[in-house]
């Protein structure tokens, strides 16, 4: 499934949980009624809580205008902290700082060289601010939307590249790499951000803890490289993260 087709089922679910609770929430004649399909309110509106996972990542730039490039993704962790308010039984807006890699492969395969590749490894320091609505007592099913910041820590890149030592001796021991990535203030962009959202379920356990399963999208909207030359073209990244998490109402 497409990531537009995703973000309009996320945004179809958001509207349909909300039409719910409003509905559930609407007082009685004889007063007020609460549905038992929302999660009741702790005894205190906030919760905090971790979470691990796996990402994949996508390296989008149209790479037409290149003979034998193309980019495919590449997979990493995500590893955070949550933090949400719980205004309502069906609504909580939260925030996630998290360390996530966005890693990418880039193949260079034309009739010059058919071997040449990079795998790209990138840490980010990652901040979403979501509204979550949700459906559900015990269990839950909620629909997630909001935006994210992120800013690149570190890279490291390793494959193999075509180098003299091959041209001249057929040698292809000296084209392998192994190395960190050093930061190039005129051509790297070190923030990134755009539009976060996703699904979840999640199970309340002892009354207090949280155990949830979560598909996450992180669609960038900002290009990361600067315009350090003429008629390039923008790169931007989409990470899909599978995780689980455990929170803890306070």
């Amino acid at each position: 499934m497409s990531i537009h087709k995703t973000l309009i089922l996320a945004v179809a679910l958001l509207t349909a949980v909300a039409a719910s609770a409003q509905e559930a929430t609407r007082p009685e004649n004889d007063g007020t009624f609460r549905s038992s399909l929302l999660p009741s309110k702790a005894q205190a509106p906030w919760s905090i809580g971790l979470y691990g996972g796996m990402t994949h990542n996508t390296h989008v730039v149209d790479m037409s205008y290149a003979e034998g490039m193309e980019y495919s993704a590449g997979s990493g962790l995500a590893l955070g902290l949550t933090a949400a308010y719980h205004p309502t039984g069906w609504l909580a807006l939260r925030a996630e700082p998290a360390l996530v890699q966005k890693n990418y492969r880039l193949d260079r395969n034309n009739r010059y060289v058919n071997f040449a590749y990079t795998e790209s490894t990138n840490n980010y320091l990652t901040l979403p601010v979501e509204a979550v609505l949700s459906l559900g007592r015990t269990f839950r099913v909620s629909g997630i939307v909001g935006l994210y910041g992120g800013y690149w820590l570190s890279g490291h890149r390793q494959g193999q590249s075509l180098s003299v030592s091959y041209l001249v001796s057929g040698d292809e021991a000296d084209t392998f790499f192994d190395e960190d990535y050093t930061f190039n203030s005129q051509r790297d962009r070190r923030f990134d951000a755009g539009l976060s959202y996703g699904i979840a379920l999640a199970c309340t356990f002892f009354q207090r803890l949280d155990l949830s399963v979560e598909l996450h999208y992180y669609y960038g909207l900002t290009d990361v490289q600067k315009s350090y030359m003429s008629q390039q073209n923008p790169r931007y990244n989409t990470t899909r993260v599978i995780r689980a998490g455990l929170s803890y109402w306070l």
